[in-house]
């Protein structure tokens, strides 16, 4: 049983000690670099945010109710979190 284990424990240990010694980032191993850059990402967020308010809205026009601003939205979103959080806490 020892010897069916031995080659795979010890090409894990080869490459857990390559991975140490070897000087590079992970990034620069890989040759990763992110899709997007930042500046396009928090555009694509905003981007994202404008299209659920408008799709909140719509609804909320069809059944009636009253628009609401992101400003609304964003307060009743933190309140709630606000309420969750504190329930996590305990009880002084």
């Amino acid at each position: 049983m020892v010897i069916a284990f031995a080659p795979v424990l010890l090409m894990l240990v080869i490459a857990m000690l390559a991975g140490y010694f070897n000087g590079d980032s992970s990034e620069e191993l890989l040759d990763w670099r992110p899709a997007r850059s930042p500046k396009r990402e928090s555009e694509l967020q905003v981007r994202d945010l404008d299209q659920m308010l408008s799709a909140l809205n719509k609804y909320r026009r069809q059944r009636g109710a009253s628009e609401r601003s992101l400003e609304e939205v964003v307060e009743q979103s933190s309140a709630g979190l606000r309420l969750y959080f504190e329930a996590l806490l305990p009880p002084e």
